[in-house]
């Protein structure tokens, strides 16, 4: 099984390339620290903004206007660390020198037990909070899976109330689904159409085919989620699993959410680690395991 990890060239940024087997994971730290591309079998299951492609965040008024486009922030794509909950994000968008400040690599490691990459970001200035993303791919034959440890550290002088919060924006089409503990929770402003959402057996299903804006929120079991991608050379599944305390406070009320783009063909799976409140000098850290796998075709036999 072929296995390295390259600084490349990827899409015009500077990145790592971490190569095993048919998976192949790219991290920027230039914008975010981002893992920003996932590769299996040739096919690409994150979404990257076209219209960002090699392009670097800039404190030029009129550059950062560009970057961001319709929304209040650059849609960069890939998966990114944020801080919930989103009503305390600066002037409505998240925090701009963790989501797009260009991070340092701490570390990067290759041995027979595996690799990785470790991130750091900047110390944000509106909070004083600073980031680390320590992501591991495990030398296991057969297998295309990996850990990200999300870590903040409180730089500041005042307490910060937070949660880790890791959002992946995936291309369409794709259903999503997972194991239902609890009620469904529609988001206000962005409820999803009737026809999006199933609930069958204890679990929900999610239709992630076209464009249209929603946001639903889930109280999860064992954090396990995952998404079924519609690729040109036949459907792969993604998907995540995170330890949940029982009874945890959660920034945004739960743990998992799903969004869907009313635009641009992607959506997001997004998983909460729980919410703390964080006194000068102390962290908090967070775990999600990850994985890509190859299925079979609509009407194999299995």
């Amino acid at each position: 099984m072929r296995r390295s990890l390259s600084e490349v060239d990827f899409m015009g940024w500077p990145a790592i390339a971490l190569e095993q087997g048919p998976l192949t994971l790219h991290l920027t730290p230039a914008i975010g620290g981002r893992l920003m591309g996932i590769t299996f079998d040739g096919e690409q299951l994150c979404f990257i903004h076209p219209a960002l492609r090699g392009k670097l965040p800039s404190d030029d008024a009129a550059t950062w206007a560009a970057l961001c486009g319709d929304w209040s922030f650059p849609l960069w794509g890939g998966g990114k660390t944020w801080l919930a909950p989103e009503s305390a994000w600066p002037d409505g968008a998240p925090h701009r020198d963790l989501d797009s400040g260009a991070w340092s690599v701490v570390q990067s490691w290759f041995d027979d037990a595996g690799m990785g990459a470790e991130l750091r970001s900047p110390v944000c200035r509106a909070s004083g909070l600073q980031l680390f993303r320590r992501l591991s791919l495990p030398a296991t034959t057969g297998a295309s899976a990996w850990q990200i440890e999300h870590t903040v550290h409180n730089r500041g002088n005042a307490e910060r109330c937070c949660g880790l919060w890791d959002v992946i924006m995936l291309k369409r089409p794709a259903q999503v689904r997972l194991p239902l503990r609890g009620a469904v929770h529609h988001l206000p402003g962005k409820a999803a159409p009737a026809h999006v959402l199933r609930v069958e057996g204890g679990q929900a299903r999610i239709d992630c085919h076209e464009a249209g804006e929603f946001k639903l929120g889930f109280d999860s079991v064992d954090g396990e989620i995952h998404a079924e991608l519609d690729t040109p050379s036949g459907p792969l599944r993604y998907q995540r699993r995170s330890a949940l305390p029982a009874r945890a406070r959660y920034a945004h009320g739960h743990p998992l959410e799903v969004y869907n783009a009313p635009r641009l063909p992607y959506f997001e799976i997004e998983t909460h680690s729980p919410a703390c409140t964080l006194p000068p000098g102390a962290s908090l850290s967070f775990r999600i395991d990850e994985a890509v796998s190859r299925l079979p075709p609509p009407g194999a036999h299995t």
